[in-house]
């Protein structure tokens, strides 16, 4: 160990200053941007080991993730099967590699809670007529609705209702024969609460 840090040692100051080496448990070499911390190692490892990297041993100690890593650290990476990145991840790692991964699980999680979100919203508009947002992919006039907001199926259209591109209600009222929907907007106006029933 003492030999392989001196030798980094001088090649980083010959060669290479603006990069950092580390070593993995098993002795293999990972080349960093200086800065890198290990969360960047992780991913250097596996986007799945990034993604759930939850510690970082370094010589045998515990560190923070935050933690800059030095030529010649010998680097464990301590995962969890429930741990999960977060935005602040995005303010410590240096390599583009660590940092689009980050990105693409926080906008993927997102588009989740999105559609969810946003399913929720519509089954609360429907629940208003006393209808079941089943009827939605039943209703004859779905295909306009698609058309009409640019999206490609439910999934997309709870996302972007969920994402707030889209009100629920303006949704429902398409989805209504004219004459329901006339009936609702008038009812809500008046601010009665009673649901719209079909004709």
């Amino acid at each position: 160990l003492k030999d392989s840090r001196e030798f980094l040692h001088t090649l980083r100051i010959d060669l290479f200053p603006e990069e950092v080496y580390v070593f993995t448990p098993k002795g293999d070499v990972k080349a960093l941007p200086r800065g890198a911390t290990p969360i960047d190692f992780a991913f250097s490892i596996h986007t799945d080991i990034g993604l759930r990297c939850a510690g970082a041993r370094v010589n045998g100690r515990i560190v923070p993730l935050r933690y800059e890593l030095q030529n010649g650290d010998i680097v464990e990476i301590l995962t969890g099967a429930t741990q999960h990145p977060s935005r602040d991840w995005l303010k410590i790692v240096k390599t583009s590699r660590a940092r689009s991964r980050i990105k693409a699980w926080i906008k993927n999680e997102e588009r989740v809670r999105s559609i969810t979100l946003g399913k929720e919203l519509l089954d609360r508009e429907f629940r208003k007529l006393g209808k079941a947002t089943s009827s939605l992919s039943k209703a004859e006039a779905l295909a306009q609705v698609f058309d009409h907001y640019k999206v490609g199926s439910e999934e997309e259209l709870y996302a972007a209702i969920g994402f707030g591109k889209i009100a629920p209600r303006q949704v429902v009222l398409k989805l209504l024969p004219p004459e329901q929907a006339q009936a609702f907007v008038e009812e809500e106006s008046r601010g009665r609460k009673t649901p719209v029933k079909a004709a």
